[in-house]
């Protein structure tokens, strides 16, 4: 029985699988603030989706980056969880980005991106101590 189902097919469920759990796991922690005010069910209809979607399609590329066999059920399930977690972090940071800045100018929002990656790549100067106690 088991030989009349494609192994792609096999892999592509397992990575949709293990990415709604992904998804999920983050779900409960970490959620947009516009998401609340639409019911659970429709909250995680759309966290699903994105966790899914992500999954089965970044998992053939992350899997050919990563030189991994997709055929091997534990990978597959690792490399699903972590890609739908990754997707819906990456879309409630995303989106609680963009709600914190909705009432801005595009400028306004690209000078505060630049900002910030301007102060985590270069250390402050306030913050080097350059008095010395002896």
């Amino acid at each position: 029985m088991n030989a009349s189902i494609p192994p792609a097919l096999i892999s592509a469920s397992l990575l949709a699988l293990a990415g709604l759990f992904g998804g999920v796991s983050i779900s409960f922690f970490w959620q947009p603030q516009r998401l609340h005010q639409h019911s659970k069910f429709i909250a995680g209809i759309i966290f699903g989706g994105i966790s899914m979607g992500a999954a089965v399609a970044l998992g053939g590329l992350a899997a050919r980056w990563l030189k991994i066999d997709l055929n091997q059920p534990d990978i597959t399930l690792g490399l699903g969880y972590i890609l739908g977690a990754m997707s819906n972090g990456l879309i409630v940071w995303l989106a609680n980005f963009f709600r914190r800045h909705e009432q801005q100018d595009i400028f306004d929002v690209a000078s505060v991106i630049k900002k910030r990656v301007r102060n985590e790549t270069l250390p402050d100067s306030s913050l080097i101590n350059t008095d010395k106690e002896d």
